[in-house]
């Protein structure tokens, strides 16, 4: 199957948003400032979305790509088939001159799901990895499709807590096959014994929670995942979310996990200012 992988602005675009759209809905039209080809392109195919940083966050189904249109958000009964309404209402009130950007293609969407994977092991088509974030689109492999990709991954793996102690974990499948997420979400058990899952990718005022589980004492664990190297900006995110926990909860047991591929130094220092926040590493090792 055919697969992109594009840039989407965050200030612009509410993923939830579209995800609740087509919940209901069967398609979505997404749209994005740059000019895409259809012609080289088969249909359907995936699309990888890049928020920030060098992660890639969701994952979509799209069906088919066509030039952008005004009518999009102007033809009532089409808008409200294709466009969630907080999209059409920003149209509507010309939010933040949404109107005069540049649009240019629109993405027919199906689907949108939670998809955390490392941007830099994705493949190009040509079978080189990728060097930086996009700032349009790429035309990649996809991360199940075989080549560089899928042998980069097809590791034992294991996940330590940041000292000499290192718990191994199974890996049931190839790490190309499932992202980091829902390799943790199989494995929580050894990131903390009667960890248990409550909420997943979870939208909230303070930003969209990973994992939020509960503890054997019933406490409440907020679970930030991070692929690649962490660093102290993540215990301020953290920070945020149990904050909303303990409010919306009505509890001051709330207590934070942070999983990074690696911790650089200026975490290991930030991580010592707070006493209820852990730091634990997932390695991948060849054995």
């Amino acid at each position: 199957m055919d697969a992109i992988l594009f840039s989407a602005n965050p200030t612009m675009v509410t993923i939830d948003d579209a995800r609740r759209h087509l919940a209901n809905h069967d398609e979505l039209y997404w749209e994005v400032g740059f000019r895409i080809l259809r012609e080289k392109f088969s249909y359907p195919m995936l699309g990888f979305i890049h928020i920030r940083g060098g992660q890639v966050e969701y994952q979509a189904t799209i069906r088919d790509i066509l030039p952008f249109s005004p009518e999009h958000y102007e033809n009532r009964t089409l808008a409200e088939r294709v466009k969630p309404e907080p999209w059409r209402q920003e149209w509507h009130d010309n939010y933040n001159d949404v109107r005069s950007y540049p649009w240019k293609t629109a993405f027919v969407m199906t689907q949108i799901m939670p998809f955390s994977y490392d941007t830099y092991a994705f493949c190009k088509v040509d079978g080189t990895l990728i060097q930086w974030p996009p700032r349009s689109y790429i035309h990649v492999l996809p991360p199940n499709g075989g080549g560089p990709v899928s042998k980069r991954y097809t590791l034992p793996a294991s996940i330590s807590r940041s000292g000499p102690k290192t718990r191994n974990l199974k890996l049931h499948t190839r790490l190309a096959e499932c992202n980091l997420e829902e390799f943790i979400v199989q494995q929580l058990e050894a990131v903390e014994p009667g960890l248990l899952l409550v909420h997943r990718q979870l939208p909230t005022p303070a930003g969209r929670l990973d994992l939020l589980c509960q503890d054997r004492c019933n406490n409440w664990v907020v679970v930030e995942l991070k692929r690649d190297q962490g660093t102290d900006q993540v215990v301020g995110q953290v920070l945020r979310y149990m904050g909303w926990v303990k409010e919306h909860h009505r509890t001051d047991k709330v207590r934070g996990i942070i999983i990074v591929g690696k911790m650089d130094q200026a975490l290991s220092y930030a991580i010592k200012a707070v006493s209820n926040i852990q730091v634990k590493e997932f390695k991948l090792l060849i054995e």
